[in-house]
């Protein structure tokens, strides 16, 4: 009978593969039982409009020091008007020319750019002028058309730009749009405008936006939009260039601060920590639009650094 050869010792190679298979075996039945780990909480959103600068031409015409460029008074156009009131508004002879405007931004060199929105009739904003963006030199003040949108107004919406906003270090400016848009079919988004080479990208399309605001968030950016449609404001990952990273998601149920279901986030800006947003009544509504005295409500959230989400710290109230 041949002898039995001796049994060697298990290597270390097949213990240490059995021992990280148990590992991971022990890792899915952590997960099945909800056991993972939690995801991380998200960067402190950043300011990314500081540089905005003070148009020149505001020095030269003021007359008082508490000055501040409006779209939202009686004037048509744009109007530069003291917080007290007690001087009269001026206005350059451009000002009204594209009738009645409603999102201004500025940009680093102190350029103003404006977007007509109806008001009281289209004989003030014609539907053919909707998607255009004026600019105000910061120079001279002279108001001129800057660029032109894709997409037309309508008589069943004879809305267009609702939001523009400015980011500092992409040298870009953000349009909130509704145009095209129908009662049965969303056509809006958010347009990008490269102002070194006026290059335009979509970064979201089929979906009506009114305010609109950036944040530096990590390595890249959110945007944040509040839909025309809905009480709500979504947010949109960026990487560093500037472009879409991810689909929108949910920030904000702006009921949940008090809007009602006709109200929309106008405005959004951030103040610190403060996430402020202007809530204003819109239905793609001529008739509801025309008003003189703005029907504008403000609400706040704080952002919560352990949570990584923003709370809400001021319910909606009037800002009369």
């Amino acid at each position: 009978m041949p002898a039995r050869r001796p049994q060697r010792a298990p290597g270390i190679l097949p213990v240490a593969l059995g021992l990280l298979a148990l590992v991971i075996v022990v890792a899915g039945l952590a997960v099945a039982l909800g056991g993972a780990p939690a995801p991380s909480v998200a960067s402190r959103p950043e300011a990314v409009d500081t540089c905005r600068a003070t148009p020149q031409f505001v020095a030269a015409v003021a007359t008082s020091p508490d000055v501040a460029l409006a779209t939202d008074g009686r004037e048509m156009g744009l109007a530069l008007r003291s917080a007290t009131g007690e001087a009269s508004a001026y206005q350059h002879p451009t000002w009204d020319d594209a009738g009645y405007l409603g999102a201004i931004a500025y940009d680093a060199q102190g350029n103003v750019y404006a977007a007509p929105t109806p008001r009281l009739s289209l004989a003030d904003n014609p539907l053919a002028g909707a998607a255009t963006i004026w600019r105000a030199d910061t120079a001279s003040g002279e108001l001129h058309p800057f660029v032109t949108l894709p997409g037309a107004a309508s008589a069943r919406n004879p809305f267009g730009v609702l939001g523009l906003f400015y980011a500092c270090g992409l040298d870009t400016l953000y349009a909130g749009s509704v145009l095209g848009s129908t009662p049965a079919q969303e056509q809006g988004g958010v347009i990008a405008m490269h102002l070194p080479d006026g290059g335009q990208t979509t970064i979201l399309s089929d979906t009506d936006v009114m305010g609109v605001l950036l944040v530096r968030q990590g390595a890249g950016y959110t945007m944040y939009a509040g839909l025309a449609r809905r009480p709500e404001v979504v947010a949109l990952p960026l990487d560093a260039q500037g472009r879409a990273a991810g689909p929108p998601v949910q920030l904000l149920d702006l009921t949940a601060a008090g809007a009602t279901p006709q109200e929309r986030a106008r405005k959004l800006r951030l103040v610190g920590d403060d996430l402020v947003i202007d809530l204003v009544p819109f239905t793609f509504s001529l008739q509801a639009n025309a008003t003189d005295v703005p029907q504008v409500r403000r609400a706040v959230w704080g952002w919560d650094a352990a949570t990584g989400k923003w709370s809400l710290r001021q319910a909606a109230q009037s800002m009369g």
